[in-house]
C-alpha cells in the first residue's frame, strides 16, 4: 500500500472506495464528487440507499434533478443485478464522460451477502475493464465491521480515507477465478428435503418444489419454480445430464441449493444482459433477476447454485 502520486486512471475505470465516518462526512465527500462531475459535463449516477440518498439529494438542491438516481436497496438486494445495472446505464451514456456512486454494502447486511457483495466488488474491475469511467463505492465506518472494511483493498485499486489516497494492486485474473470457487457455502442442513434427478424430469423437480411452497401467493410460487427450472435444466444440458436439489426454509427465507458434475468458467455468468438473437445464456441471469440472492461455487468436482426467495417479498 502506498500513498497515491499523479493520476494514472485518467484512461481506463477507475473504481475508488471511499471511506466515511456518519452521514455529514458522506453527504460532504459524495457531494463534492457529485458536483466536479457536473461542472465536468459529465453524467453522474448515484446508487445509494437511505437514509443517504434522501440526505444528498437535499444537499444538491438543483443539482439533484440532473442526476440519475438508481434505488440500491431494491436493485442491489441482490449483489449480482449491480453490475448489470451500472452497465445498462453507462451503455445508456453513448460518448458523453460519466461517473457514479455505488453503495452495495449497508449495515444489515447478512453474512451470505456480504461475501457475495465482496465478490460483485471485485468483479466490476473485470466487467469494466478498459472502459473510462468512475466509480466511487462509499463505505461507513461506524457502522460496518472492521472485517468489511479490510477487505475493501482487496477489490479497490485505490481507497480513500480521511483526505489520504492509498493505492492497492490491481484484482488479477485468479482473484477473479476465486469468486467461483470459495469461500465455501455452509453445509445443507440435515432437515433439507432432497431430490436426484435426470434428463426428462423436470416435471418431477417442479412437482417437488411446488409440493413445498404450500399455499404461498402464486406469483411467488411462479417465481420459484420458474428459477429452479431453469437451473435445475442448466444441470441436464451442461452439468453432466443429472444433478440434486435440496430445499429448507431459514426464517422467513426459501432455501434451495441444486448440484451437479459440470463446471462455470465465466466469472460474470448470470451477470451478463442476455442478447435477444443469443440463444441460450439466461438461466443465472434468471436467477439473479427474481431471487434475493443468488450464490455460484463451482470447482473441478462440479457447480453448487444456492437460490434465496424471501417469503415476505
Amino acid at each position: 500500500m502506498t500513498v497515491s502520486g499523479p493520476d494514472t486512471f485518467r484512461d481506463t475505470f477507475r473504481h475508488d472506495a471511499l471511506l466515511y465516518a456518519g452521514l455529514d462526512d458522506f453527504v460532504d465527500r459524495t457531494a463534492a464528487f457529485v458536483r466536479a462531475g457536473l461542472e465536468a459535463d459529465e453524467a453522474v449516477a448515484v446508487a445509494v440507499i437511505e437514509p443517504r440518498a434522501g440526505a444528498l439529494r437535499k444537499e444538491l438542491a438543483a443539482d439533484a434533478e440532473h442526476i440519475t438516481w438508481i434505488d440500491m436497496e431494491r436493485v442491489g438486494r441482490n449483489p449480482a443485478r449491480i453490475i448489470p445495472a451500472w452497465r445498462q446505464w453507462t451503455h445508456d451514456q453513448g460518448p458523453r464522460a460519466f461517473r457514479g456512486i455505488g453503495e452495495p454494502v449497508w449495515a444489515g447486511r447478512s453474512e451470505a451477502e456480504l461475501v457475495e457483495c465482496r465478490h460483485h466488488e471485485s468483479l466490476l474491475n473485470l466487467a469494466f475493464d478498459g472502459v473510462p469511467w468512475r466509480l466511487l463505492c462509499p463505505y461507513d465506518v461506524t457502522t460496518l465491521d472492521p472485517s468489511v472494511i479490510d477487505a475493501v483493498r482487496h477489490s479497490h485499486p485505490r481507497v480513500l480515507d480521511a483526505g489520504a489516497e492509498y493505492r492497492h494492486a490491481h484484482p488479477g485474473s485468479d482473484h477473479y477465478a476465486a469468486t467461483l470457487s470459495g469461500p465455501p457455502l455452509p453445509d445443507v442442513p440435515e432437515h433439507a428435503e432432497h431430490l436426484a434427478f435426470a434428463a426428462g424430469e423436470l416435471a418431477r423437480v417442479r412437482a417437488f418444489v411446488r409440493g413445498r411452497l404450500g399455499e404461498a401467493p402464486r406469483a411467488y410460487v411462479g417465481h420459484v419454480l420458474l428459477v429452479v427450472t431453469e437451473i435445475a435444466g442448466n444441470s441436464i444440458v451442461h452439468g453432466g445430464g443429472h444433478g440434486e436439489v435440496d430445499l429448507w426454509d431459514e426464517g422467513t427465507t426459501l432455501v434451495c441449493e441444486i448440484r451437479d458434475t459440470g463446471r462455470v468458467d465465466d466469472p460474470l455468468a448470470g451477470r451478463h444482459i442476455p442478447h435477444p438473437d443469443v440463444e441460450g445464456g439466461r438461466g443465472l441471469w434468471i436467477a439473479n433477476q427474481l431471487c434475493d440472492l443468488v450464490q455460484i461455487r463451482s470447482t473441478d468436482s462440479g457447480t453448487t447454485v444456492r437460490l434465496r426467495l424471501n417469503h415476505d417479498r
